[in-house]
């Protein structure tokens, strides 16, 4: 997260309660606000190890940016992945 300066620290974490939800403490200029976009870098990697359904959180669509800027959705999960997955 960049550029990590100002007066207001704030921890930024994932959607569910795993203990690896946690990206970082950050610094922002300004209080964060509902709806304020943040982007963290090098994110896909954790999205794709910490995948499963715990507590009915989806699964990340896989998509993949070419090089001319065009995104190709290589995988989006369902509610019949889900089934297929339990024991």
């Amino acid at each position: 997260m960049e550029p990590d300066t100002g007066d207001h620290e704030i921890m930024i974490c994932g959607k569910s309660c795993l203990a690896g939800d946690i990206f970082g403490e950050f610094r922002f200029e300004k209080p964060l606000q509902i709806g304020d976009r943040l982007s963290i870098q090098d994110v896909a990697g954790y999205t794709m190890v910490k995948k499963n359904w715990f507590n009915g959180v989806k699964m990340p669509s896989i998509v993949v940016r070419q090089l001319d800027g065009t995104e190709e959705l290589v995988k989006e999960f369902t509610f019949d992945d889900f089934a297929a997955a339990l024991s």
